[in-house]
């Protein structure tokens, strides 16, 4: 089958859900007609996805499920379609030269319809679960969570309350189109369901945030199950409210290298951090380095540590600066930070130069910090790797 067009206008997509959602139930759209209504949702998403990474556009909870909705469509439409058709449904690479910045919603009315009509079906995906026919309780998000009916009912409140105007008939009508794809999904063998995780990241999001002063701007939490969750909920709570996480996965939990967020705060704040372990618990110090958005430094362990140094490819060494420290290696605590004047060579270095940060026990003796996992490997990022973070973190917002 062949696709003529090339989505001229992506706009179209809120046309095609009300054909588009009994049809699918029905089975009465022809192939062809179906890929075209499939193409277009996945046209929409691929445009915000590309258009985010340089704007502040989408949220934790919209930023996932456009992401499975892209994952969802790619397989059919790549099977479907000749190699170069499908690469020209992806409009993410046009989406990143056409907002080199954030673009102004008056000058570029175009642009924004796309952004507006991924989020009405970003939602509408957040929601679907809340109305699906099956059990929402007997559907596997990801590798171990499941949510009641009673916390899809709370992910669908959240998500409809933005479309309380004349987008609502839209918003249900897709949302009733995305249940019946997540009845599908869950009534497959392994009862796992790719959708469903973007309600799953939007009340997780909610629920982080609460934790922070002022996170959702009442700082209440959603009375979702996830609120008393056994895995920690500290993102928010450690460095304020955010909106989105880079990477494909946006939960609470820190990973291998540099976890980087997108703050609700703009200013100084701390945006970044890498994990630092070691083997010895309650023996040596555990902590992270975190880095701001304007480039700070600073070194916060659990354990007294005598001294703290960068290590760098080509080598050269840096010293933080101690500004507090009391108790053992294992059960104390200290902070460093990285003056200005010994930053200020990093500027001049390559992209690809190793960083590596080693800390001193009390005999003098110096051991690099290990990453997480069950076989930590020596801490280790590039220059490099470190600027697209804070690039990342820092792109401009909408007026």
């Amino acid at each position: 089958m062949k696709i003529r067009e090339n989505l001229a206008s992506m706009a179209a997509a809120m046309v095609v859900v009300a054909a588009l959602a009994p049809a699918t139930a029905a089975q009465a759209q022809s192939n062809e007609e179906k890929l075209r209504s499939m193409a277009q949702f996945y046209g929409v998403a691929t445009y915000a996805l590309g258009a985010n990474e340089r704007c502040d556009l989408l949220d934790a909870g919209e930023y996932r499920a456009l992401m499975a909705l892209r994952d969802t469509l790619s397989g059919d439409l790549s099977r479907a379609t000749t190699k170069e058709v499908f690469a020209s449904l992806d409009h993410a690479a046009r989406a990143q030269a056409e907002w080199k910045a954030c673009l102004s919603p008056r000058a570029h009315r175009q642009s924004w319809t796309h952004i507006e009509n991924a989020r009405l079906i970003a939602h509408a995906i957040q929601a679907a679960p809340a109305t699906m026919s099956g059990d929402p309780g007997e559907c596997q998000i990801g590798m171990i969570d499941k949510l009641s009916r009673s916390d899809w009912t709370i992910v669908a409140d959240i998500a409809a309350r933005r479309h309380a105007g004349p987008n609502r008939a839209s918003f249900d009508a897709m949302q009733k189109m995305f249940a019946g794809l997540v009845d599908t999904e869950c009534a497959r063998a392994g009862k796992e369901s790719r959708l469903m995780q973007a309600g799953f990241d939007l009340l997780w999001h909610a629920e982080d945030n609460a934790r922070a002063d002022g996170g959702d701007g009442t700082g209440k939490s959603p009375g979702s199950t996830l609120a008393g969750k056994y895995r920690p909920i500290i993102i928010a709570s450690e460095m304020g409210p955010w909106r989105l996480r880079r990477g494909g996965f946006t939960g609470s939990l820190g990973r291998d290298g540099i976890n980087t967020y997108r703050l609700v705060e703009r200013g100084d704040a701390d945006t970044a951090f890498i994990t630092l372990t070691n083997p010895g618990l309650f023996r040596d110090p555990n902590g992270r380095l975190l880095f701001s958005q304007k480039g700070r430094w600073t070194i916060r362990l659990k354990g007294n540590a005598p001294g703290v140094q960068l290590r760098l490819g080509d080598g050269t060494i840096i010293p933080f600066s101690k500004r507090s420290g009391s108790g053992s290696p294992g059960l104390g605590s200290s902070l460093f930070d990285m003056p200005k004047a010994a930053l200020a060579p990093l500027s001049g270095k390559a992209d690809a130069t190793d960083v590596q940060v080693a800390w001193q026990d009390d005999a003098g003796k110096w051991a690099l910090f290990q990453g997480v996992g069950r076989n930590p490997k020596p801490v280790t990022f590039t220059l490099g790797q470190l600027r697209e973070a804070i690039a990342w973190s820092t792109v401009p917002r909408p007026e």
